[in-house]
């Protein structure tokens, strides 16, 4: 070895120590992201090996700090590059758990692309902070790295022989080759026998996949991020095959044929369906401790009063809209996926040209479906996914013909989004099923309404975003009363499905510690019709049940999936996560559940399987299409009231 591959080699160890050193700080910088939005209590949710999870995870951010150092060849400006991406997602992250009570995952990714969206989601204030704290992280980190140099460099200086400009390129690529293979190896982190997962657990990683924020305060920032990293592969049920899939439905087309014998075959030949996902809808008087000065919602108080409703298990606070839009249309639940699976609207359906849902179910009957999103058509995706659920038409903003909004800087309001509805049942002669996800109650919240409630919280305290979010409910309950107003007097029958998809994740942590997990994750729902039916109060129950709750208020024929739905509801009406409701609206765990039930859900994971990733199987005896097929209603008479023709999006 020449002295200059040995001067080479010698100069990488102080190279080595200093990416190291900065591996640790940016490290620490994540951490505390954490440790300040959670007000001290996160200590409790630490696992006992915390501090070896934390080298372990500086290990890992050594090996991208390396790689970024083998990259530019300077390490001042290797800080500057670490230290500002670090400052970014320490900064996202800490507004993330502020407004939405989860921590910043991977597939986060996809919406930095979107400056004007991030800004009307998180608001104007929030993106200056992050910009202007990752311009001071990066004169901060430019400036201690001049320094560092300044003082350091010299003193370092010796006789010894410099390396040659090749050898040096020759290190940087090694080290870089070396840092890139290391980190792709560790994305694979969910994959079975990855080492990198393997430390992890044998250090005593405590994962705890029903809560994400719990996850990564407890194993670090590096380790919960790991975690959410590439999405796992569905675990396939012992005993998937066909002629398993072929007993499971022959059993449930048993099962519908006993519903049937009470039901109509015709019953929704001439009947609109209307699901309404009201954005961030919920009951702040159902929490203890929040007082506001006005009731905000008495007109849908009075509704479910005297229809079939109860309360929704909503899978997150603050955020999740998505998923909950998607156990309503698909009748799927997420408990069956791996935690990983944050936003199958992301990160499944895409794959796919055609995925089972209500919708294809219902343009079989004859209806026309229609998708409804006042905003963006990319949000989660959307445009993508509709187009492979089946939907017919997407009216998004910019398509709407009422845009109306109520208050500063505010979404399209709920009042123009219910107009939207009426007009579209109104365009089209058959029947319709008409999606509708709202944008009005979405945050940010602060100083949108010039007469806020005032609401205090368990000790007495204003809150003033929980009090401009409490007016736009009282919009939404306004809004919402005349839209069922007016289906009331149509002569055209019409079944609604309304629900919350969440609370707002900006209550403070007093109304957290006041009240029970499950009263945070509980919002009202109901499921009304303009003709006679069965009403009722249900037990707490998931999205994937609505569509069965609807066949029964119509009294309609059930397929096969439904009658599986319907059973399972009885015995299982909501789970999430390891937690179940039983059918005595108790929250158990899945030892505790009977054996029926135990059964049953054996039953729907595999159906679930066999439609989400599986081989589909059961899919056209399940929904009945063949059947379906056959017996497709003709198109309704014209209603009365304005006439348009139905636009193709």
């Amino acid at each position: 070895m020449t002295s200059r591959w040995r001067g080479a080699l010698v100069t990488c160890l102080p190279g080595l120590a200093r990416t190291g050193v900065l591996a640790l700080v940016c490290n620490l910088l994540l951490e505390t992201s954490q440790l300040t939005e959670a007000q001290g209590w996160p200590w409790k949710q630490k696992t006992p090996t915390y501090f070896l999870m934390f080298l372990l995870g500086t290990v890992v951010l050594w090996l991208l700090v390396g790689l970024v150092h083998a990259l530019v060849g300077r390490f001042s400006l290797t800080v500057v590059i670490s230290v500002t991406a670090t400052a970014f997602v320490a900064v996202a992250d800490y507004e993330k758990v502020h407004l939405r009570r989860e921590p910043i995952y991977p597939s986060d990714w996809e919406f930095v692309r979107d400056a004007g969206f991030l800004t009307d989601v998180i608001g104007l204030r929030v993106m200056v902070f992050l910009v202007l704290s990752v311009l001071l992280a990066a004169i901060a980190a430019f400036a201690g790295a001049r320094l560092l140099r300044n003082r350091f460099v010299p003193a370092s200086k010796s006789s010894r022989t410099p390396p040659s400009r090749r050898a040096r390129t020759t290190v940087r690529v090694l080290t870089g080759a070396l840092c890139l293979l290391s980190l792709g190896y560790i994305a694979e982190f969910n994959a079975p026998h990855n080492a990198a997962r393997a430390a992890y657990d044998v250090l005593g990683a405590d994962w705890r996949p029903w809560s994400q924020e719990r996850n990564y305060l407890g194993n670090g920032f590096v380790g919960g991020f790991l975690y959410n990293l590439g999405v796992p592969t569905v675990a396939r049920p012992t005993g998937y095959s066909a002629a398993t899939m072929a007993r499971v439905t022959a059993r449930y087309s048993a099962a519908a044929e006993r519903i049937n014998r009470t039901r109509d075959p015709h019953a929704l030949d001439h009947v609109n369906v209307v699901m309404v996902l009201s954005e961030s809808f919920s009951d702040p008087e159902a929490l203890r401790g929040v007082r506001p000065a006005l009731d905000p919602i008495p007109l849908t108080r009075r509704l479910t009063a005297s229809t079939m409703s109860g309360k929704m298990l909503a899978q997150n606070i603050g955020g999740g809209t998505a998923n909950m839009e998607f156990e309503a249309l698909t009748g799927m639940s997420l408990a069956n996926f791996p935690p990983q699976v944050r936003v199958p609207y992301q990160m499944l359906i895409p794959k796919y040209d055609t995925f089972p849902s209500v919708v294809r179910w219902f343009e079989h009957h004859g209806h026309r479906a229609v998708a409804i999103h006042p905003y963006t058509t990319e949000m989660y995706r959307r445009r993508d996914v509709y187009r492979i659920f089946g939907f017919d038409d997407f009216v998004y903003a910019r398509k709407m013909h009422d845009r109306r909004r109520i208050g500063h800087q505010a979404y399209i309001s709920d009042a123009a989004a219910f107009h939207e509805v009426q007009r579209a049942i109104s365009a089209h002669r058959a029947p319709l099923f008409v999606n509708l996800v709202t944008m009005q109650n979405h945050i940010p919240y602060a100083g949108r309404y010039d007469d806020p409630v005032r609401v205090t919280d368990p000790d007495g305290k204003v809150m003033t975003p929980i009090g401009q979010y409490t007016r736009g409910l009282v919009h939404t309950d306004r809004a919402l009363a005349q839209f069922i107003g007016r289906l009331r007097r149509s002569p055209e029958k019409t079944v609604v499905v309304f629900y919350g998809d969440h609370l707002p994740g900006v209550y403070p942590d007093s109304v957290f510690a006041a009240n029970t997990v499950r009263a945070m994750h509980q919002t009202p729902f109901f499921v009304w019709a303009n003709f006679a039916g069965p009403g009722g109060t249900q037990p707490t129950t998931s999205p994937i049940h609505f569509m069965d709750l609807v066949l029964r208020r119509a009294g309609a024929a059930v397929p096969p999936y439904y009658a599986l739905l319907e059973d399972l509801r009885r015995e299982v009406p909501a789970m999430d996560s390891g937690i179940y409701v039983d059918g005595a609206n108790r929250w158990v765990r899945r030892h505790q559940l009977s054996a029926r039930a135990a059964r049953l859900l054996a039953d729907y994971r595999l159906v679930q399987y066999d439609l989400a990733v599986g081989k589909r199987y059961s899919a056209k005896a399940m929904f009945g299409e063949a059947e379906v097929q056959a017996s497709r209603s003709p198109s309704r008479p014209s209603p009365p009231g304005p006439s348009g023709n139905p636009r193709a999006q």
